[in-house]
């Protein structure tokens, strides 16, 4: 038990030092910011995006994994030592931070300790791994056809444009290639200074922007909406190909139609956020919607003056149905694209 006696001693009387972090940081305010009544003190974050998990039009949000690293500079905390491998790690809470937030987090996770790392010269470091959801305004006006911006906002919510400032070496890094969410394309934007403010003449604060622009792959959508939808269509157009005294299937399928538009266009908006504007697959579906039952209309019209007997009337509007709508098929295809 002597080895644990000598062991005692030496921590009563400060010989063995406890770890840097418990030490605390000597002269430093952390009420107060390294250039307090002084020009703004200069932030550097640069933001490394290592995934884009997910982006959930419905919820207009999209899930990120990425590792942040926020540097700055604080005078009070250099020792003047010449060993520049002499780095000390301090808390969080031990010393002055730029309070730093995220406006558009929605639940982000920070999984690594709430420390900052400090050279000589008292350049610190804290570096965050942080991964959840973000929330994205979405202009789905365009849909399925669409491009977002996908913006992280960053601001510090204590300290005003005078008082802190972002640095132009601050940086979005990200091997957009490699993100996993299926059905888009990304590209990284350079980041974006600017101020924001809760109410206009309000109180401001430094704005950081990075962006990731998502060009969405619009293939899956010509599969799901624009396939089934055109062979509703042609169903439909079917119908007139047959003789108007053949009244009970051509009924039918007319119904069968309609049933099938309806249960396809509800089933697809479902995947939308309840938004106040048609986007430009609502368009299609829409105008389709209009056609199949304008079809049913001319179906019941044209069988029930073949019931009466009236077999050549029912034929020129059956004819004139099966002329017209190729051309109306067109015309919504046009009317989607360019309304």
């Amino acid at each position: 038990m002597g080895w644990l006696r000598v062991l005692l001693v030496l921590m009563i009387t400060g010989s063995l030092p406890l770890p840097a972090w418990s030490q605390g940081a000597e002269g430093s305010d952390v009420g107060s910011r390294p250039n307090a009544g002084g020009p703004a003190d200069v932030v550097t974050v640069r933001f490394g995006l290592l995934d884009i998990v997910d982006v959930a039009d419905r919820q207009q949000q999209f899930m990120i994994d990425a590792f942040v690293e926020v540097r700055w500079r604080d005078p009070r905390l250099a020792t003047g030592s010449s060993d520049e491998n002499s780095i000390r790690t301090f808390a969080g809470a031990e010393i002055w931070t730029p309070s730093l937030l995220i406006l558009n987090n929605r639940g982000l996770e920070r999984p690594l300790p709430d420390v900052v790392t400090v050279d000589p010269q008292g350049n610190v470091v804290l570096r965050q791994r942080l991964a959840g959801p973000l929330a994205a305004d979405l202009e789905l006006r365009d849909f399925p056809f669409d491009t977002q911006d996908l913006a992280i906002d960053v601001v510090s919510y204590q300290y005003s444009p005078e008082e802190l400032v972002f640095s132009e070496e601050s940086a979005l890094i990200a091997r957009t290639r490699d993100f996993r969410a299926k059905g888009w394309n990304f590209d990284a934007r350079e980041p974006e200074f600017s101020e924001y403010r809760l109410e206009e003449g309000g109180r401001g604060t430094s704005l950081l922007r990075f962006t990731v622009q998502a060009e969405r792959k619009s293939g899956f959508y010509g599969l799901t909406l624009a396939l089934p939808m055109t062979l509703i269509l042609f169903l439909a157009w079917f119908v007139h190909w047959l003789p108007p005294t053949v009244i009970p299937p051509r009924i039918g399928m007319s119904s069968a139609t309609v049933f099938s538009l309806i249960a396809l266009g509800v089933s697809f908006r479902l995947t939308l956020p309840a938004i106040d504007y048609l986007t430009l697959a609502d368009r299609f579906v829409v105008f389709t919607t209009l056609l199949v039952p304008t079809s049913l209309a001319d179906t019941v019209i044209a069988s029930t003056r073949a019931s009466l007997d009236r077999v050549e009337e029912a034929n020129r509007l059956t004819k004139r149905m099966r002329n017209l709508f190729p051309f109306a098929y067109v015309v919504i295809i046009l009317a989607t694209l360019y309304t």
